[in-house]
């Protein structure tokens, strides 16, 4: 089954804690490992199911007229709840190992550590804070309809990057999981990049303006460009850590670029 219903379910299998029925999947293990590549062109589709989750909360807050910081406090927790903090903890498991570690050995030594350390929780309390802050400003500036569209534009395109990083830099750990799963081929890394850009483009537009998407999709593309080349030297290519991070990255520097709507309002 290949519809791009069916290669949703099985990447919000990969990304999530949602229940999938069993019938989007294959019983073989070789069919399985394949599918789990192959979906990964529809990582910003599931991205889009997440941030549409996400934004029931702040309609649900809206009504209950909580206060924005709040509102936005529980949205990014229903998020994180939804794909049981998977994404936090590769961006801990960076930071300790990054900021922690003098050699590439060393460093995957500390990443591979299931224990978090200092900078790990600084990361990770970081990236709280500014996904919190970012769409507060938003709801703030321009209402609940553009923080849902903000949500959505952001875990989407957050979701594409980590198929590019993946599919763009070699495995520093053959004994990892992205090691083990392969790359994603290249039909997949197309859709990826088409959606993820295009859910960027579509759902800030819709959100915050043009001006505000455009500055948000340009700033994610360099944060993203920039951690690669760090991953590269720092352990020599990327791990399932490394896509964890490079998700948070680009879903706050996305939040972040859209909440310039708040200063260009002003």
């Amino acid at each position: 089954m290949n519809s791009p219903i069916a290669e949703t379910a099985r990447a919000l299998a990969f990304l999530t804690r949602l229940p999938v029925p069993n019938t989007y999947f294959n019983d073989d293990d070789d069919d399985a490992h394949n599918e789990t590549i192959q979906n990964a062109g529809y990582f910003p589709a599931a991205g889009i199911v997440i941030g549409l989750l996400g934004s029931v909360a702040f309609i649900i807050t809206h009504i209950l007229h909580l206060p924005a910081a709040l509102s936005s406090a529980i949205a990014i927790i229903v998020v994180i709840i939804l794909t049981g903090a998977l994404h936090e903890d590769g961006l801990g498991d960076i930071a300790d190992g990054f900021g922690g570690g003098a050699t590439k050995e060393r460093r995957l030594e500390i990443m591979k550590d299931s224990r978090l350390g200092t900078y790990g929780v600084i990361a990770v309390i970081s990236s709280l804070l500014l996904r919190v802050l970012a769409l507060t400003a938003i709801l703030q500036a321009s209402g609940v309809i553009a923080a849902c569209f903000a949500m959505i534009a952001a875990n989407a395109a957050s979701r594409g990057a980590m198929v590019w990083m993946w599919s763009d830099l070699p495995p520093a750990r053959i004994d990892g999981v992205s090691g083990q799963l392969g790359k994603p081929h290249e039909n997949a890394v197309s859709i990826a990049a088409v959606m993820g850009l295009g859910s960027a483009l579509i759902f800030g537009v819709l959100g915050t303006g043009f001006i505000s998407a455009t500055i948000a999709i340009v700033l994610s593309v360099m944060i993203m460009i920039g951690f690669q080349k760090l991953c590269m030297k720092m352990i020599g290519g990327q791990t399932g850590d490394t896509l964890g991070a490079c998700q948070q990255l680009v879903e706050i520097t996305m939040l972040v670029g859209l909440a310039s709507t708040y200063a260009i309002t002003i």
